[in-house]
């Protein structure tokens, strides 16, 4: 029997909210449904807008990650114009307690779900909302009640900026019994008995060997015995002609950048040669900033000087991974909507 096709949705977030899009991704697994994300799910050499039109078309759905920020992204709106016209329920997932502005027009008529309690709940909800959509049956729970506070203790922390919930110390060991006690009584006494058997052979068989080291030591050092020749003409390595060993070289992601990483030399940059994710970001950046240029006109020393800016005053500034990717992302989607502004004429 063929197995039933998991439904799809089309999660439309800020790119402040990525890493809230990933952890809303993994809740809804647990139920059935998987997501779409950009810029991630954007295939190599892709055009980034054809491709969020194809997504938003062929799914069951857009979730919608409201915030401050979203409410005022025009990159937002337009996914939301686009759902509107290809007949698609927009199900708004509420991250804060605000009321919606600049997307009001298109949020009058959905029901909203409530992301500030109860998360795995909600969660829930929303895949029975997809799997109607989509005209699926629903699975059956994949997780206790107990994993569900657990996810819920997660995303909790996420919203709040805080880390998640430590878990708790495990109990120390029973202490051992009487009868372990005495094992470990008998265990010593037999090792030292083996020890002072060890030592008494050791002392008879010097014994036999070492009549004359008495006399030796008498004569003085002239009469110590010569040398082997093999030992008197055996060379001495020199410390200088040691073995030297070497550190390992940086470790290299497999799929390459834009760049060369022989000549990385910012930390950002180092970071990307290292890092499968990052370099393939990259890419994605040389794309979509390829693409800028080729509607540009008469602003492309504008738009190059501004990118440049960029990196050195943006990305390079970032002293870790996460912090490389995260901008880049941000910068992508920036890059993305600059271009279709440019191209209808609005910038």
């Amino acid at each position: 029997m063929e197995e039933a096709k998991r439904p799809r949705l089309f999660v439309s977030h800020h790119s402040s909210k990525f890493d809230v899009a990933l952890h809303v991704e993994k809740a809804l697994a647990r139920h059935g449904v998987d997501c779409w994300i950009a810029p991630r799910d954007v295939g190599p050499g892709e055009a980034f807008d054809s491709a969020i039109m194809a997504a938003i078309r062929d799914g069951a759905g857009v979730l919608l990650l409201f915030c401050s920020q979203s409410d005022k992204s025009p990159h937002v709106k337009r996914e939301l114009i686009l759902a509107d016209s290809a007949h698609k329920a927009i199900i708004p997932l509420r991250l804060e307690e605000i009321v919606p502005n600049d997307l009001a027009y298109h949020l009058a008529s959905a029901q909203w779900i409530d992301w500030l309690e109860k998360r795995d709940e909600s969660m829930a909800r929303i895949a029975a909302k997809a799997q109607q959509l989509a005209g699926t049956a629903p699975p059956p729970p994949a997780a206790a009640p107990a994993a569900h506070a657990a996810a819920d203790n997660l995303h909790a922390a996420l919203l709040a900026g805080e880390a998640a919930p430590a878990q708790p110390a495990a109990p120390p060991p029973p202490p051992r019994g009487r009868r372990s006690a005495g094992m470990s009584i008998q265990v010593r006494t037999l090792v030292m008995a083996g020890l002072a058997a060890a030592v008494a052979i050791l002392a008879a068989m010097l014994f036999l060997s070492g009549g004359d080291e008495p006399k030796r030591a008498e004569a003085g050092p002239a009469a110590e015995a010569p040398a082997t020749p093999a030992a008197a003409t055996a060379p001495v390595l020199p410390v200088a002609e040691a073995p030297v060993v070497r550190a390992p070289g940086p470790i290299r992601a497999r799929l390459a950048p834009t760049f060369n990483c022989d000549r990385a030399a910012t930390q950002a940059e180092k970071f990307i040669c290292g890092d499968d994710e990052l370099a393939s970001l990259d890419r994605e950046m040389a794309r979509a900033f390829r693409q800028w240029r080729s509607v540009a006109g008469p602003r492309l020393r504008d738009i190059e000087a501004e990118q440049r800016n960029w990196r050195v005053g943006v990305r390079d500034a970032c002293g870790d991974a996460a912090c490389v990717a995260n901008t880049m992302r941000q910068r992508i989607a920036q890059i993305d909507e600059r271009r279709i502004a440019y191209s209808e004429g609005r910038y």
